[in-house]
């Protein structure tokens, strides 16, 4: 026998006014879409936590060396990439919320979802008034997470379909299959205007929306006008490098840690690199030839604690940008929220290419420095 979902007392409300009163539209098969989008409204709002912008603000974003010099020093500038694929994310969401809204929901208002909401991120106008005090959004919060997919009673329901009916609908009953599409759609509808306005106060205005706001028309749809997540034309993300150049990174990094591997590793490493940089680097690199063990001690002494120092900022945006390449590529990250909790600014995905391969270069220059030191030695 499958255990009941327990409800939320605001969906078990629901339930009961459903049993007693005339027989209204239900979510039904759309439960596994919603609970989709109620997982990833808290994956964002999550993000939004007191505790979360203090981190990220605060702590990472003005410690960290690497988004300084790689991305900007200008903090409003990063906050406002933040803000951007925060906004991002949620276009998506606000998207399914406005097609279910219209299709499936009797209520007027939320049948205008769409320029709602629309007008509420260009006007800041509310006018259903459907944003939600913060302790409210996040009582809000904690009831969506227990209705979501990754609730193990809505998941195996998903999975066992196909079992007879009493089990279906034991497992049905429990659920969102039975909530109202007026119910539900209240309360994304709340979710979706309250987190856009905690984004905007949070972390400001992307840039990009700034940037249009008096050239045009009034209320603008968000849904087809926006594309948040662009990156500027001399970063590694327009570049689509910004994978690479970290496997790059995170092979430096190995080596920087056990040089003894360099002999074995530095071909592969030449290999990996774009044919701008191999050919920089012909003519950077030092001929073993002309150096003699004194001369190069002291000048590979003096590298190591260069490179260290790089690698110490320079390698987690690189494994940032794995971790979030090994959750999803960037071209589906626009449509779903990880719960990885890395931005993109905590990757490579925004850095200056320019500025990312002198980086780089430096280091591998230290290394060859470290190679002949180890070769010197040994003869």
């Amino acid at each position: 026998m499958v255990p009941k979902l327990r409800l939320s007392p605001c969906l078990s409300r629901t339930k009961r006014k459903l049993q007693a009163g005339p027989k209204k539209a239900v979510v039904g098969i759309f439960a596994f879409e919603v609970a989709t989008v109620m997982s990833n409204l808290v994956n964002i709002w999550r993000l939004l936590s007191n505790e979360k912008v203090d981190h990220t603000l605060r702590k990472y974003f003005s410690r960290s060396v690497g988004i300084k010099k790689l991305v900007s020093h200008d903090d409003d500038f990063i906050r406002g990439l933040v803000s951007g694929e925060l906004f991002e994310n949620m276009i998506p969401i606000a998207k399914f919320v406005a097609r279910l809204e219209k299709n499936h929901c009797s209520n007027p208002r939320l049948k205008d979802f769409e320029h709602a909401v629309s007008n509420w991120i260009n006007n800041g106008i509310d006018p259903f008034v459907w944003e939600l005090p913060w302790e409210e959004m996040e009582k809000e919060a904690k009831k969506m997470e227990s209705a979501t997919l990754d609730d193990p009673i809505l998941l195996e329901f998903q999975n066992k379909v196909e079992l007879k009916r009493l089990e279906v609908e034991n497992l049905k009953e429990g659920s969102l299959w039975n909530i109202t599409f007026n119910h539900i759609g209240i309360l994304l509808a709340r979710s979706v205007f309250t987190i856009f306005n905690c984004i905007k106060s949070v972390y400001g205005v992307p840039h990009q929306l700034m940037a249009d706001a008096d050239h045009t028309s009034p209320s603008p749809s968000i849904f087809s006008k926006y594309k948040l997540l662009d990156a500027p034309p001399d970063t590694l993300g327009a570049a689509a490098l910004a994978l690479h150049y970290a496997n790059i990174v995170i092979k430096i990094e190995s080596l920087v840690r056990h040089p003894i591997s360099l002999y074995s590793s530095r071909r592969d490493l030449y290999r990996m690199l774009p044919a701008n940089m191999r050919a920089e680097l012909s003519e950077r690199l030092p001929s073993i030839q002309s150096l003699t063990y004194s001369s190069v001690e002291d000048v590979a002494a003096e590298k190591k604690v260069a490179m260290a120092e790089i690698i110490e900022w320079l390698a987690p945006l690189a494994h940032n940008t794995k971790k979030l390449h090994s959750k999803r590529n960037f071209k589906q990250q626009k449509a779903c929220v990880s719960r990885s909790h890395v931005l993109l600014v905590q990757t490579l995905y925004f850095a200056n290419q320019q500025k990312t391969e002198a980086t780089i270069m430096e280091i591998i220059v230290g290394l060859q420095y470290t190679a002949c030191k180890l070769s010197l030695k040994l003869y």
